[in-house]
């Protein structure tokens, strides 16, 4: 791994996106590779090692931030704080105040949060954060372990497996897994299975006690996705300590955090030592997803002599990472100190980046705790108030803290050593464009912050052409912002009636969809998307809420979108009155509603429509026969589990005319030829090797689409996508990069045994050599033993201290050193 990074991310092969990345990760491998065959002791650590190694490519330090955005400007205002939740969403949502956008503009490229209540649905914020590009940093809750009536600290001897298990299950069900997949979110970076236990649980001073309950701990982790049937990359598993000095460890007495990770590493190697019987390969676990973690308010400068220097003597193959980092109290300003310890972690592969504690200052908690935050809460603006788990609550805008010793704004510092773009501090306590709402109020606002400002009138009358199913094409700006200048102005009072009264005639400078529909506005809080799916079934005439498909339940989102697209279906109104439901659905082109693929709009487009007798329907009766080859496809995939042989027969099939209804055209499908792999039909050839998506996009090459979307991740029903050119030849490259590495891994393997054989040749030559001058070394030392002893009685009379043992001397001078540094 010479001078690069070994980030372990939660894959292996699969994170190594491009071809100048897999040139990075060989050498390491190769390295890594010769390790293995020479050093047989060490082969599972040095399997860690390899694992590394393979996910080096593309990987950058780790400039995170710690999140616990508690809403309260005084004491404890909320009963929970789990700020990944629905619930929060005004604080993080895009359309509120956007905490993930201003962490991604100060240049953080991941965020770490505290509060984890299982029971909550948390999909909805690891795909705010992909969207954005932060990936997610969660932490495992102390209610099973020092809260809940059944904690394993009083009730199980420090035995946590049945108490993590039960609470990570159903994590993995809320979120932390793809919906409708068995793999983990790609968000998702770290899970941290207990924050400062040596703190807590119970103390520092019976380390046996709480790595014990660590141990047992990632046993139950291992054990729920054994259960839930996780596949595919695992996430990484840490535990934060904190930077105390453990004198009860086994090791490391003197070093902060130091102790009580080996000692964390002796229970994973030896987990019956500890009084614990695994039910899992904990060893491999700990060697091949584990990242070590500590909390620190100490500055840049102290992390090696304190910490690093001999963390990458005793850890040479664990990564560590730092999850709370501010020191409050440097000199030298905070922006230095931060680009000092990045600067750190660029040196040294071992540490993989800090996360910046913290966001938001915490005012409930009073005293010195208030001096870390980076934004205090304002007072002038609010982006509204909302029920956080029935407690009343407001989203109040961000204002910039100061750094108590220079003064500086500390966001401008985070974002100086970040890397990052800033922030306009004069825009976060003043109405935005992009979020005020779409009526007269919302241009009212918009108008009086930004007088006769046609830009920033123009973002707003942008949404408000994407409401209508539209968009506004870049060559074709200069006559949007002409018409958004009358409506800046506030002495011609143009009204938001009038606006919408010309966006609906559809003027040349937009474009409208003829396939756009009406469904939730991924936007709009949780709760609000909840009550108007009541609204919305409660007003249909034609068409029961109670025949909402089994696919489209049990996520409000599926729900929302299947009962207001066909509430509005049935009105065909004005989008921006029939497709309203008080702010929480939104009528958009088939590009924005093919992102998110949930297979629960009833449309008109045949690649997204639902697979159901309203959306066949509609389809059907919107499209040419050409076009619905689309939707018969997806109705031989995903209704039948079957796929289509040649392109050629389904088009003939389609031009002939489909039948009335979706039941009758799944019987007429099973009983032609090109379909494939049902009962009494050909097999398919590709099946052997690939999933039903991969074969659409490998075998159908023949086909003109309208340019669908890809899938977002976590897609239930993938559309159908003609593959470009160049997929090829991407598909060449990594088969022949595939070949170079596994050669590489062979000669690194050949040249491993080769330099183990050569050592041990060596040293068969050094000892007959030894064993050939060995009279002569005795008789020497006989001598030498002599002469030694006649100085010492010599000395002894001069009152000298003669040739002491200097090997001695060193020894404790090196402890005196040690203790000291310590201290």
């Amino acid at each position: 791994r010479p001078g690069r990074r070994m980030q372990p991310h939660r894959s292996q092969l699969h994170l190594v996106r491009s071809p100048h990345g897999w040139l990075r990760a060989l050498p390491a491998m190769a390295i890594a590779a010769g390790l293995l065959a020479n050093r047989p002791r060490r082969r599972l650590s040095r399997l860690g090692l390899l694992l590394a190694a393979l996910r080096v490519a593309d990987a950058e330090v780790i400039k995170g931030v710690s999140y616990g955005p508690v809403p309260c400007k005084q004491n404890l205002c909320i009963h929970q704080d789990d700020f990944m939740a629905p619930a929060a969403k005004p604080l993080w949502g895009s359309r509120y105040r956007g905490d993930l956008e201003v962490m991604k503009a100060l240049g953080a490229n991941h965020v770490r949060l505290y509060g984890n209540n299982p029971a909550n649905l948390h999909s909805t914020f690891f795909d705010q954060a992909d969207a954005v590009g932060i990936r997610v940093v969660v932490g495992m809750s102390d209610w099973p372990y020092t809260q809940a009536p059944d904690n394993c600290m009083s009730t199980s001897a420090f035995d946590c497996f049945s108490q993590v298990k039960e609470q990570y299950k159903m994590n993995l069900e809320k979120g932390f897994l793809i919906e409708g997949t068995k793999r983990y979110h790609p968000t998702l970076a770290q899970v941290i299975v207990i924050n400062e236990p040596d703190l807590k649980l119970p103390g520092i001073d019976s380390p046996r006690s709480f790595v014990k309950g660590i141990i047992s701990a990632v046993d139950g982790i291992l054990a729920a996705e054994e259960e839930v049937g996780v596949i595919g990359p695992k996430v990484n598993l840490t535990v934060t300590f904190s930077f105390g000095i453990c004198k009860e460890c086994a090791t490391a007495k003197t070093v902060p955090a130091l102790g009580q990770m080996e000692e964390l590493r002796a229970a994973f190697e030896d987990p019956s030592a500890y009084g614990y019987v695994p039910k899992h390969n904990l060893e491999q676990a700990y060697y091949t997803r584990f990242i070590n973690s500590f909390n620190t308010a100490n500055p840049a400068s102290d992390m090696r002599p304190l910490f690093l220097d001999d963390y990458v003597k005793a850890f040479p193959d664990v990564p560590v990472m730092i999850q709370e980092y501010h020191c409050v109290y440097t000199q030298d300003g905070l922006e230095n100190d931060l680009k000092e310890v990045l600067k750190l972690a660029e040196e040294t592969p071992a540490l993989l980046g800090m996360s910046f504690f913290e966001f938001q200052r915490r005012y409930d908690k009073g005293g010195s705790e208030e001096e870390f935050g980076m934004f205090g809460l304002g007072d002038n603006y609010s982006f509204g108030k909302f029920s956080y788990f029935g407690d009343e609550v407001e989203a109040y805008c961000l204002t910039p803290a100061q750094d108590k010793i220079t003064g500086e704004l500390i966001p401008t510092a985070v974002a100086k050593a970040f890397g990052g773009p800033g922030l306009d501090y004069s825009r976060m306590c003043v109405p935005s464009p992009l979020k005020v709402p779409l009526n007269q109020d919302g241009l009212e606002q918009v108008r009086k912050t930004y007088p006769g400002d046609a830009n920033e009138m123009a973002t707003f009358m942008t949404r408000m052409v994407r409401h209508l199913g539209g968009s506004i094409p870049k060559d074709d700006r200069s006559s949007l912002l002409e018409f958004s200048w009358n409506y800046a102005v506030p002495d011609l009072n143009k009204s938001f009636d009038e606006a919408l009264a010309k966006m609906s005639e559809h003027p040349k400078f937009a474009r409208f969809d003829s396939q756009a529909a009406c469904f939730a506005d991924r936007y709009a809080l949780a709760s609000d998307v909840g009550f108007a799916i009541g609204e919305a079934c409660a007003n249909l005439t034609t068409w029961d809420c109670a025949k909402i498909p089994e696919e489209c339940k049990g996520d409000v989102w599926k729900t929302a979108d299947y009962a207001f697209s066909m509430a509005y279906n049935e009105r065909l109104g004005p989008p921006m009155e029939d497709c309203n439901f008080g702010g929480a659905a939104v009528f958009a082109d088939e590009v924005t509603y093919g992102t998110y693929n949930s297979g629960c709009v009833v449309s008109k487009s045949p690649v997204y429509s639902s697979l159901t007798q309203p959306g066949y329907e509609l389809a059907k009766s919107s499209n040419p026969p050409d076009q619905m080859t689309f939707y018969v496809r997806r109705v031989v995939t995903s209704l039948l589990g079957a796929d289509v042989l040649e392109d050629a027969p389904l088009e003939k099939f389609t031009q002939a005319g489909l039948p009335d209804t979706l039941e009758e055209l799944q019987a007429k499908l099973m009983s032609e030829d090109f379909v494939c792999n049902l009962p009494g039909h050909k097999a398919c050839p590709w099946t052997t090797t690939t999933s039903v998506e991969t074969t659409w996009h490998r075998r159908s090459t023949t086909h003109e689409s309208r340019a669908p979307v890809a899938s977002k991740v976590g897609t239930t029903i993938a559309p159908f996508v003609p593959p470009s050119e160049g997929q090829g030849a991407n598909i060449g490259l990594t088969q022949v990069l595939t070949f170079v590495m596994v050669v590489l891994f062979v000669v690194g393997v050949a040249l491993g045994v080769a330099l183990y054989m050569n050592n041990q040749s060596r040293k068969k030559k050094r000892k007959e050599r030894e064993e050939g001058r060995g009279v002569r070394l005795n008789k020497k030392k006989a001598e030498s033993d002599s002469s030694d002893e006649e100085a010492i009685l010599a000395a002894a009379k001069l009152g000298s201290p003669g040739p002491l043992r200097t090997t001695a001397y060193d020894g404790l001078g090196g402890q005196a050193n040690q203790a000291g540094r310590g201290a």
